[in-house]
């Protein structure tokens, strides 16, 4: 079994309308969320053994306080082909992560990690899914599971959905007693 988890980036800043999208950095409230997320993820049962991560300065800063968390000797991969990909391109760049690796964390963007998420669960009718499908907010996190035992069998209508969430949702039900 291998198991996907996809991450959209965190809150970026905008208040630079002259600033090259590639460049922007989070804003505060995505700096909180991407910290946040890296303390839940790191701790969780989907804690990444390998890593692939889009080059613009958004998703690396995302990933940057869960890499700190990881072993040093997770393998991360930070790819340009993932700056705004498509679905077919992230499917190309997952289905040659290292073969050893359970589960694997891919750092993207809207929209086409929306649509890769909307095409890989095998099931659109169960709840998580449908939530999937109403958008993946910044710093949203999916994991899907497949059973398989090379990432090249990583296909549309295969994955089952096993986790969705949202730093807001996540940070709410982590300050309740």
């Amino acid at each position: 079994m291998k198991r996907l988890c996809l991450m959209r980036h965190a809150k970026s800043d905008w208040s630079d309308p002259a600033k090259d999208d590639f460049e922007r950095a989070l804003n505060p409230r995505g700096i909180k969320a991407a910290r946040f997320m890296a303390k839940y993820i790191s701790s969780s049962e989907y804690k990444p053994d390998a890593v692939l991560c889009s080059t613009a300065r958004r998703a690396r800063e995302t990933f940057e306080p869960l890499h700190a968390l990881l072993p040093a000797d997770v393998p991360v991969v930070f790819r340009d082909e993932l700056y705004h990909a498509m679905p077919d391109v992230m499917l190309d760049e997952i289905h040659q992560a290292p073969a050893d690796a359970k589960t694997l964390l891919v750092v993207a963007h809207n929209p086409g990690l929306v649509l890769l998420a909307m095409g890989l669960a095998e099931d659109p009718d169960e709840e998580v899914a449908l939530r999937v499908a109403n958008g993946v907010p910044t710093g949203g996190f999916i994991v899907f599971e497949f059973d398989i035992d090379d990432w090249k069998g990583v296909k549309e209508g295969k994955g089952r959905t096993v986790f969705f969430g949202r730093p807001r949702d996540l940070m709410a039900s982590s300050e309740k007693p």
